[in-house]
């Protein structure tokens, strides 16, 4: 046998005993059984502790917007400003009635449209339509009840919806997501005692839904104008409480 064949020979069974050494080693692991691995000098991961915390109060509002339009038809459009303006001021002398001040009016600009009418391909311009929407602000539930009911009574005045609000609510916000940072990094505390550790540095913060970390409940009235709408049905139709929660999603350094 020459030296050529010889080699070959010793490579054909080194490959064999590699090959039997591997499999056997792979035979010995039980499904399931974690694998140890050891973070490398560069690139490695520590261990972290992830949880989820969330919280949810309800506050009494204090502050209710009504969202309202003024819609006007006819074919002057100089007599429809006209018109409008009267009209818008008699809206704000009956909210002044109301204790409602024009700084608590919002007006919007005001819109004007074409109407047209169709004969035989044919088009033809049948008048203007101008527009103008109001959010009137009160503190007082009863009060933005009344200011329905009043607008309601109202044929050129459309009503789409009353929101209850917090005035405070951006410090309630403020306030609600620091006791859900604060309970998410006592959970992860707790986990991390556990099992023998302690937190290390926090790694990530992130909202677990919503905006901001905080998510919006409000319940709203789209009023409709009936005459007969019991001025105690309309009072229970405006909300008196805004719920706001808060969840967040924590990420810590284990130190064991």
């Amino acid at each position: 046998m020459n030296k050529v064949t010889l080699g070959l020979v010793f490579l054909v069974v080194l490959l064999g005993f590699l090959l039997l050494t591997t499999d056997n080693g792979c035979m010995n692991m039980k499904p399931g059984q974690p694998s140890l691995n050891v973070p490398s000098a560069f690139g490695g991961q520590s261990a972290t502790v992830k949880v989820s915390a969330s919280e949810s109060r309800k506050y009494e509002a204090n502050e209710f917007v009504t969202v309202a339009m003024l819609e006007l038809r006819g074919r002057d459009k100089e007599l429809l400003y006209k018109q409008l303006e009267a009209r818008r001021q008699a809206i704000f002398e009956q909210m002044n009635k109301l204790d409602i001040q024009n700084t608590d009016i919002e007006q919007n600009s005001v819109d004007m449209r074409k109407e047209w009418s169709y004969d035989k391909g044919t088009r033809s311009l049948t008048g203007y339509v101008v527009s103008q929407s109001f959010a009137i602000r009160c503190s007082s539930r009863p009060v933005a009840a009344a200011a329905v009911a009043v607008l309601s009574a109202e044929l050129d005045v459309e009503i789409d919806r009353t929101t209850a609000r917090l005035k405070s609510e951006d410090s309630l916000r403020k306030e609600l997501v620091l006791l859900v940072g604060k309970k998410a990094l006592d959970k992860a505390g707790s986990y991390a005692e556990s099992v023998g550790g302690s937190l290390g540095k926090v790694i990530s913060v992130s909202e677990n839904g919503g905006n901001d970390g905080v998510v919006y409940g409000r319940t709203v009235l789209g009023a409709a104008k009936f005459n007969d709408y019991s001025e105690d049905a309309m009072l229970a139709s405006i909300a008196d409480s805004v719920s706001i929660s808060a969840s967040v999603h924590l990420v810590v350094e284990l130190i064991q």
